[in-house]
């Protein structure tokens, strides 16, 4: 019984891990946060990580339209990752390593900072469908992925 209640509590804190609800604000705090601490891949979770990574894959993105559009070289790279760790078979705290999380964390990031500059509402933001697509592209096709997906003209 007791393990039982220890791997409920574990699921519940990997799925809070994962929930995509964005916070630019939050997430870079947490990032200046991490740069700023002593020891900061000592004292550092999953979903800080995570956090930080959103707030470095949005201000890494730049977005206006498919002419006008930039990120960071491992986009592709990660929205691999945030889908790897959306359909693992663990839970996220047990499968996933710091550099993971935060490169999940990026792709969600750059897929809302275009989502944003769109005007698409993140309700309507369908994060994991995305970045399922985005397997082995250059940052510019994934941009203009992105930003299909997203119905962005």
């Amino acid at each position: 019984m007791f393990r039982f209640i220890i791997v409920l509590i574990l699921c519940f804190y990997s799925l809070s891990a994962t929930a995509v609800g964005i916070d630019i604000d939050k997430a870079c705090e947490e990032r200046d946060e991490q740069e700023n601490a002593l020891l900061s891949k000592m004292s550092t979770s999953i979903t800080e990580a995570f956090l930080a990574g959103q707030c470095i894959g949005y201000q890494n993105t730049y977005y206006k339209s498919t002419y006008k559009a930039q990120a960071f070289k491992e986009l592709s790279r990660a929205c691999s990752e945030f889908v790897e760790q959306k359909e693992a078979l663990l839970p996220l705290n047990m499968s996933t390593t710091l550099k993971e999380a935060m490169l999940a964390g990026m792709c969600t990031g750059a897929i809302y900072k275009v989502a944003y500059n769109c005007g698409v509402g993140e309700q309507y933001i369908q994060y994991l469908v995305i970045a399922r697509g985005m397997n082995n592209m250059n940052e510019t096709e994934a941009l203009a992925y992105i930003s299909a997906a997203l119905n962005c003209h």
